[in-house]
């Protein structure tokens, strides 16, 4: 694994019966669904009226990956917040690795980081373009939030007190030997034309005019696929970024002097697809990931869902990818079936990992009051082929999960996770080894 671990000042703990000794006792097995009424509709043409007009208006200033990253503009540190990840450093001691975000970033009330994913989801070695990198996703909650201790306030105050609410934003950050600890934010957008047939482009937001929650995303290929909750996925291209203005951070999209701004972001990725669930299928699309094992033809994205009562509804689903690094289709170039489905029965669920056969599920437990650890999460492990399950104490605020698989042979393939809340977030990583 080529990396530039980022020193934590680990110290490995006597570990006690409470600490780490075993796993909970196991747990029931995810039962089987009929995988047959998990359907979806892949449109990768819709946009193109709209990414055409933005072409042209944007003619010189498209951006490639490598390009973004040798203009990133922050650094990433050292581990922080330890409270936060106590249970995984108690656990995998001095090889748990990680980062934390600058010192505003961990701090605002304004963004909530939550799905996650790597360059090692993405291409076989593991580096896209040359660069190896880890992917976060946020939301923005708006610019006139607060905070409640160290919780989001809720409620929330009056949507029309946080406008403008800006959506999504992307943020890559190298994760390599070469390269410096950096990284840089992008603004995803949903491209469009405005009453004049001119390209521009709009934040992400769900029909509430609140920001898209981004539970989930997964990197295959050139796209990223992000979870949009009742809508199904919203695809995006990383050979599709644009360069546009700054210097105004409350406008978006096309300016009347024909400039484009981003809310003061320096690059926008548009989105290019969108797959939606269609006939019977009521998935709540909360989380994603990508599913890399060793076997081409069962690569897949692999999605679940959040659910307060498990036995309401806390499904997984599997949807097979392409060569191409889009979904698979039928014959009829656009419907997407499921290959296989399950009910978990697992509470509060915030993301997944899954490689061959192994799926690890990260739940969150809470926030408000008590401590830290009182609201330590739970990462459950299910082996679908020996039918082994293992319960954990996992991180406070945990959310999206992602398997980075390592080729080279005496290393280790490692779990990423990050966690949401502000002063306490931290994008770490633990052997997949020590949570089987």
């Amino acid at each position: 694994m080529r990396f530039r671990p980022v020193a934590a000042a680990l110290t490995v703990l006597a570990v006690t019966g409470a600490a780490l000794a075993v796993p909970a006792p196991a747990l029931a097995a995810p039962a089987t669904l009929n995988p047959a009424g998990f359907t979806l509709d892949q449109d990768f043409t819709a946009f193109d009226p709209a990414l055409s007009a933005l072409d042209t208006a944007l003619a010189g200033r498209r951006r490639t990956v490598p390009q973004v990253m040798d203009a990133a503009n922050r650094d990433r540190t050292a581990l922080c917040n330890q409270s936060t990840w106590q249970a995984l450093r108690d656990r995998s001691g001095a090889d748990t690795i990680g980062f934390c975000w600058n010192d505003g970033d961990d701090a605002t009330a304004q963004w909530y980081p939550q799905g996650l994913t790597t360059t090692r989801e993405a291409v076989d070695g593991g580096h896209y373009a040359g660069r190896q990198l880890v992917a976060s996703a946020a939301y923005h909650k708006g610019t006139g939030v607060t905070l409640d201790g160290r919780c989001p306030r809720d409620p929330e105050v009056p949507q029309s007190a946080r406008l403008p609410i800006k959506g999504v934003r992307l943020s890559l950050v190298d994760w390599d030997a070469d390269f410096a600890n950096t990284y840089r934010h992008l603004l995803l957008v949903e491209p469009t034309l405005d009453s004049a047939g001119r390209g521009t482009y709009k934040p992400l937001l769900s029909s509430n005019g609140e920001a898209l929650h981004a539970g989930g995303i997964g990197w295959y290929g050139r796209h990223l696929y992000v979870a949009d909750t009742r809508g199904g996925f919203r695809v995006f291209d990383f050979e599709r970024i644009y360069e546009v203005s700054t210097g105004l951070a409350g406008a978006v999209g096309r300016q009347s002097d024909g400039s484009y701004h981003a809310f003061d972001y320096r690059y926008v990725m548009p989105q290019v697809g969108r797959v939606r669930p269609t006939g019977s299928n009521d998935l709540r699309f909360s989380f994603l990931t990508v599913d890399r094992g060793p076997a081409a033809a069962n690569r897949a994205l692999v999605v679940g869902e959040y659910a307060e009562d498990a036995a309401t509804a806390s499904r997984l689903v599997r949807f097979p990818l392409g060569a191409d690094s889009k979904l698979t289709t039928g014959a009829d170039g656009r419907t997407v079936t499921a290959t296989a489905a399950w009910n978990t029965g697992y509470r509060q669920m915030q993301g997944v990992a899954a490689y061959n056969g192994r799926y690890w599920f990260g739940s969150s437990n809470g926030c408000r009051g008590g401590t830290v650890a009182s609201h330590f999460g739970t990462l459950r492990h299910w082996n679908s082929a020996t039918g082994r399950t293992a319960s954990y104490t996992w991180a406070f605020g945990p959310e999206d999960l992602s398997y980075w698989y390592d080729p080279t042979e005496g290393v280790a393939d490692y779990l990423w996770t990050q966690t949401e809340y502000a002063d306490h977030r931290v994008v770490v990583a633990v052997p997949q080894a020590d949570w089987d």
